[in-house]
């Protein structure tokens, strides 16, 4: 990742209601992970998508940032009300509906990405590819598996004395030749439309999500209430808290649209 992988996670976040009223006022994108802070039990429900459009219709855009691949976040982008664009695979694709897709990493050396791996992967228990990894145009997905965050984090030190970038979500462990940083592509998107990075919120709920929360970068960063079950291995923290998934960002959407009343 772009921020510095030993970096302390900062103090502890508080709830998103006590943000100043006009920090939320000001927001104009927000920026927001799907799997485990969109979704309730794994799936998008109504009141999500109808909290979008009244965003949407208020001014401020949503954007969805995901670590599955291009083409499903290409498909969700086109349901989503008012979504006219979004970033896939931890910020190595960029996805225009109507437009073609753009990746911002290098394509992947698969075969020496599977081989790290089966290096990294416990004896007995490999790396299970991910249902979509023959869709993936920038990284290699497994199946977390109901792999624990200390696993995890023992894999990524171990794929990085490979020269491999891991990272993991609340389903998946991906592995890429470049970084992947979901806080690098927003800003490039935002500062390509003149939008200052305190104009952001930004909103996730697992460790793939940690390049929304560096210190400076957004106006807003928050994340979903599981996010502090996995205070130990996280690099950075959010400034601001919400309940869990779909709960916290319906949370999210109408703390916005009352600082705009």
């Amino acid at each position: 990742m772009s921020h510095t992988q030993n970096s302390q996670p900062q103090l502890s976040p508080i709830p998103l209601q006590q943000a100043p009223r006009a920090e939320l006022a000001a927001v104009r994108v927000v920026a927001s992970d799907i799997d485990g802070t969109m979704t309730r039990d794994g799936r998008l429900v109504g009141e999500v998508l109808d909290a979008i459009g009244r965003l949407v219709e208020a001014g401020i855009e949503v954007l969805p940032v995901s670590g599955r691949p291009a083409g499903e976040v290409l498909g969700l982008a086109r349901y989503m009300p008012g979504v006219r664009r979004a970033i896939a695979e931890n910020g190595l694709v960029r996805v225009v509906p109507g437009a073609e897709v753009t990746p911002l990493g290098q394509s992947p050396d698969r075969a020496r990405l599977l081989d790290v791996a089966a290096a990294i992967a416990p004896t007995g228990r490999p790396l299970r590819l991910a249902e979509d990894a023959f869709c993936r145009l920038c990284d290699v997905a497994f199946e977390r598996d109901g792999r624990d965050d200390a696993s995890l984090a023992a894999m990524r030190e171990a794929a990085e004395q490979l020269g491999i970038h891991l990272l993991w979500s609340s389903v998946h462990v991906h592995l890429s030749l470049d970084p992947p940083d979901k806080g690098v592509a927003v800003r490039g998107l935002c500062s390509a439309d003149g939008i200052a990075a305190e104009h952001v919120l930004t909103i996730g709920d697992a460790p793939n999500d940690v390049g929304f929360w560096v210190p400076g970068r957004f106006g807003v960063p928050v994340g979903c209430a599981q996010v502090m079950q996995q205070r130990a291995v996280l690099t950075e923290v959010p400034r601001y808290l919400v309940a869990e998934e779909g709960d916290g960002w319906l949370e999210m959407a109408a703390l916005l649209l009352a600082a705009r009343t």
